[in-house]
């Protein structure tokens, strides 16, 4: 592969799933992450195709040979980080099953994460592993209480390897979307009997829709496809008041 040059560093920084810390898979640590917007003046942008982040420079590379974009090196602080903002909003993937995806409820304070839990019982704090952490059994209900500042708010993390060079590493997608949580049951459930490894694609939609008040509104938002079947299914429209 040719060396590729890097452009002066930047200090635009990830969006919101920059500051999620998930427990990295069994195979290790991800070697590069997709993300649906990126940052800049402490505001999330959304990109009009899929940005990548890595650590490896040769990972960047390959990226940008498959997708398009231009690796550029991010100054992140301690880290440096290279990113690439593709061409492509739709990423044909492998995925591993069901152990590919997870959830996680998480509710942070200004310097520390106090609740981590499945749902059900706590993941963290260690002291606390395994008991009930009181989180209502619906997500309907959890969104409430987060929104009222007394829960946590959901983590969901997709694993897959790239199709068009699966032995570059696994990748993942971290979201905190209520949405795509609330699809992560059916996309499990699919997965679960599927042939390993899963053919799917990551496709990055934009969702188009007028509220009753004639206000157009538009957001994009990952979507997991399994063959030709849309796993996740289009977010709920949200009508403004």
């Amino acid at each position: 592969m040719s060396p590729r040059s890097y452009p002066s560093s930047i200090r635009d920084r990830n969006l919101d799933d920059d500051g999620v810390d998930l427990p990295h898979p069994p195979g290790g640590a991800p070697v590069g992450r997709f993300h649906v917007a990126r940052q800049r003046g402490g505001r999330p942008i959304a990109v009009s195709a899929w940005r990548v982040t890595t650590e490896d420079h040769a990972v960047a590379d390959a990226v940008s040979g498959l997708y398009g974009g231009m690796p550029q090196l991010l100054d992140t602080g301690d880290d440096h980080v290279v990113e690439v903002l593709t061409r492509r909003d739709h990423i044909p993937v492998l995925l591993d099953g069901r152990e590919a995806v997870s959830l996680r409820m998480v509710m942070r304070g200004a310097s520390e994460t106090f609740h981590i839990c499945d749902g059900t019982r706590f993941l963290e704090p260690a002291g606390a592993r395994g008991s009930l952490c009181g989180c209502p059994a619906s997500l309907t209900d959890r969104k409430a209480a987060a929104q009222a500042g007394r829960g946590p708010t959901p983590e969901v993390r997709i694993g897959f390897r790239l199709a068009d060079l699966p032995e570059l590493g696994e990748f993942d997608l971290v979201s905190t979307s209520w949405e795509l949580a609330a699809e992560l049951t059916a996309l499990a459930a699919a997965l679960d009997t599927a042939a390993v490894p899963v053919v799917g694609v990551l496709r990055y939609e934009l969702v188009e829709f007028t509220t009753r008040s004639g206000i157009a509104v538009s957001y994009r938002r990952p979507v997991v496809e399994i063959g030709r079947t849309q796993v996740l299914a289009q977010d709920a429209v949200r009508l403004a008041a």
